[in-house]
């Protein structure tokens, strides 16, 4: 059994050292590190030779010699190379990979609590363990339903001091809302904070590289959540470095400050309504493409994830998913109020009113 953490870097250097010392010093003992750089041009290269020569056991880089085209796509290409590397693209003739594998994602700028490994593990073992339980053929054998586990994190500034003890609080988030339905308007899940089992890396992998992913870790919960479980550990396991450079940074979830920021009052960034109606234009956009190439590659069976009859694990959307989809995408075309309609029936609802509100008003 590994629990093989992906970290995808690029023009890392200013905190990639402390990053990778936090994951080398976890509790669990099976972690290894897979890195994958995506062609930078500072010190970031000669930091990971470095760890990968006094590690030769545990870490593993591989240098990209041309540009991924954005993190979400880096951090799939980094799994897809990973995991067919490490064995877990060979599956055994029962369809069930020997190899115990789990995977996680890392960023190169945040740190990691000792134990976070070993406490993720133990939530995604009792998970499987639940849902081999309910099926009596998956007993004594590799947990079969694509499961998802994530965590909550720590903000801090660049020099590592508190902003909030908890991501999830400061965001004003609602982790327990993990069905498709929610996941398709509104994501909760962050890369860093995951773990996925061999099933879910099997599921997303028998699939082509999405294009129109939001990002990684959308996608990938809705995949979780389309034909297994999304599981929420609620306890801050990581500090989530927030800096200039970020990539998506963490802005403290106000009811008024955002209904001002959508109205274009007071902005800090000085962003007119009008603009404001571009940019959510351009959101709505971007979730309905995801969801509809999401409707596209699992609607129907695909390679060595065919749907198993005999062990009742769907790999296929349902009827009644994909006419979920497709009412969530037909939104784009729909009027005011045909969409008002849409969202309410099939709860595409966010998780507070406001957003709801403004979700009716101005998709």
């Amino acid at each position: 059994m590994s629990v093989n953490v992906i970290l995808c870097s690029r023009n890392g250097e200013k905190y990639l050292r402390a990053q990778i010392e936090s994951i080398l010093k976890q509790t669990e003992q099976s972690v290894r590190l897979l890195i994958s750089d995506d062609v930078s041009s500072d010190r970031t290269q000669e930091i990971e030779r470095e760890y990968a020569e006094q590690y030769p056991e545990r870490v593993r880089v591989r240098f990209r010699t041309v540009p991924s085209g954005g993190a979400a796509r880096h951090f799939f290409l980094a799994l897809q190379y990973f995991a067919e590397e490490t064995g877990d693209g060979s599956l055994s003739p029962s369809g069930q990979s020997p190899s115990g594998q789990y995977y996680m994602f890392a960023d190169q700028d945040d740190i990691w609590h000792p134990d976070k490994v070993e406490k993720t593990l133990a939530a995604m073992r009792e998970a499987e363990a639940a849902v081999s339980e309910d099926d009596e053929k998956a007993e004594n054998s590799a947990c079969t339903v694509p499961l998802l586990v994530h965590c909550d994190m720590r903000v801090v500034d660049e020099e590592e001091q508190e902003i909030a003890p908890s991501y999830v609080k400061y965001q004003q988030m609602s982790p327990e809302r993990c069905r498709l339905n929610q996941l398709l308007v509104q994501n909760n899940v962050t890369g860093g904070a995951m773990m996925m089992n061999e099933a879910l890396v099997r599921l997303i992998l028998s699939r082509p590289l999405p294009r129109h992913a939001v990002m990684h870790d959308h996608w990938i919960a809705l995949a979780a959540a389309a034909f297994g479980k999304v599981i929420f550990l609620d306890e801050a396991l990581y500090d989530y470095r927030q800096h200039g450079s970020n990539v998506l940074g963490a802005a403290k979830g106000s009811r008024v400050r955002e209904v001002f920021d959508r109205l274009g009052l007071f902005r800090k960034d000085g962003k007119t309504k009008k603009e404001m109606d571009r940019h959510s234009a351009s959101v709505y956009e971007a979730l309905f493409r995801q969801a509809a190439e999401f409707g596209r590659q699992y609607e129907t069976p695909a390679g060595r994830c065919e749907e198993k009859k005999d062990q009742g694990i769907p790999t296929v959307l349902s009827p009644e998913q994909r006419k979920m989809i497709l009412a969530f995408v037909s939104m784009r075309k729909m009027n005011r109020a045909q969409k008002t309609a849409t969202i309410l029936k099939y709860g595409f609802t966010f998780n507070r009113l406001h957003r709801t509100a403004g979700e009716c008003l101005f998709m």
